[in-house]
């Protein structure tokens, strides 16, 4: 995961080299979570956007991160 995600980082930057897209397997590993919550969250239109490559789902590193950045918590401290 190391180097797809330092791929995404790049990206975000600017320096203008594309990423492979994530699957909807990688997604669920990189995330924690199963991946029926993927397939489930596309169907509902939630979690990060997905892409239709064919058959496949497929994911942008950088959605991915600034929807994960969506979902942090706010706590007052």
């Amino acid at each position: 995961m190391r180097r797809t995600t330092a791929c995404a980082e790049d990206a975000a930057s600017g320096a203008g080299d594309r990423c492979p897209l994530m699957s909807a397997e990688e997604l669920a590993d990189f995330l924690g979570v199963p991946l029926n919550t993927v397939y489930i969250w596309n169907h509902r239109h939630q979690g990060p956007r997905a892409h239709k490559v064919g058959r496949y789902l497929r994911y942008r590193w950088p959605e991915v991160e600034a929807w994960l950045e969506a979902q942090a918590v706010n706590r007052a401290t």
